[in-house]
């Protein structure tokens, strides 16, 4: 991927994290929140060469790297259509069952987010399930006010997976009838405006370089459920967190 394109993307992540979680609770007054996860560098198998390369300031590029990939390795990219998290959770004792839809950057460079809070939304700017490397990012509400009621959104859980579901599945259906069953490995909040400041820490976050997976095992991409999350600011209607959740193929 050229430098430019890479700052392009960056560029547009930085815009919706910013920006996808004003007016999800539009109602003043105090909103429930789980205390916040660590952040801090993510573990080696889904942490790329870019872990840990970036100083906290974000100044400094987080390096690249050549993946190889073994022959017997099947990589085939694919759409999701629909995505299933089969863990009781607070707000989905069922767990979450959602359709996906396809979307790249709008006009003005920014992330589309479903205007549907249970629907979840794939970058298909970025890594498609089933390749090699990079991040597959899928995005989607905590909440969102329709006609003055709070619907909960399909990743108003995100934080509690990365507490209590590692080693849970995740199963992506795609458009051609597969099913790709992904293993929680990890989960990170940070502060929007840290992530604002830090391109270094963006970059390790939405890696689109590196392939992923245990050491000596081939590489391959990755899976990122990203959300808001923290505290709601009354006075700003935005949450002051995004919430990373990360997951890798289960062969």
């Amino acid at each position: 991927m050229s430098k430019s394109r890479q700052l392009a993307l960056f560029a547009a992540w930085l815009t919706f994290i910013v920006g996808v979680c004003t007016a999800l609770n539009a109602t003043v007054g105090t909103t429930l929140a789980q205390a916040p996860l660590a952040g801090g560098a993510l573990p080696p198998e889904v942490g790329g060469s870019a872990a840990g390369s970036s100083s906290s300031d974000g100044t400094q590029p987080p390096t690249t790297s050549t993946v190889t990939v073994s022959e017997f390795a099947p990589y085939r990219p694919g759409v999701p259509v629909h995505i299933d998290i089969s863990v009781p959770s607070s707000h989905y004792p069922d767990g979450v069952h959602s359709d996906v839809t396809s979307n790249g950057l709008k006009e003005d460079g920014s992330i589309f987010v479903p205007d549907d809070p249970k629907t979840v939304s794939w970058a298909n700017q970025d890594a498609a399930p089933g390749s090699n490397r990079g991040t597959i990012i899928l995005t989607s509400h905590v909440n969102f006010v329709i006609g003055g009621e709070t619907v909960i959104g399909a990743f108003a859980d995100l934080n509690e997976y990365a507490r209590n579901a590692i080693g849970k599945i995740v199963t992506l259906t795609l458009k051609d009838g597969r099913k790709l069953r992904y293993r929680i490995v990890a989960g990170r909040e940070y502060n929007k405006e840290q992530l604002s400041t830090s391109p270094g820490l963006r970059a390790e976050l939405y890696n689109q370089v590196d392939g992923f997976g245990p050491a000596g095992k081939p590489k391959t991409s990755r899976l990122l459920l990203v959300s808001c999350g923290g505290a709601f600011d009354n006075a700003t209607g935005e949450y002051e967190d995004n919430v990373f959740l990360y997951a890798l193929p289960v062969s």
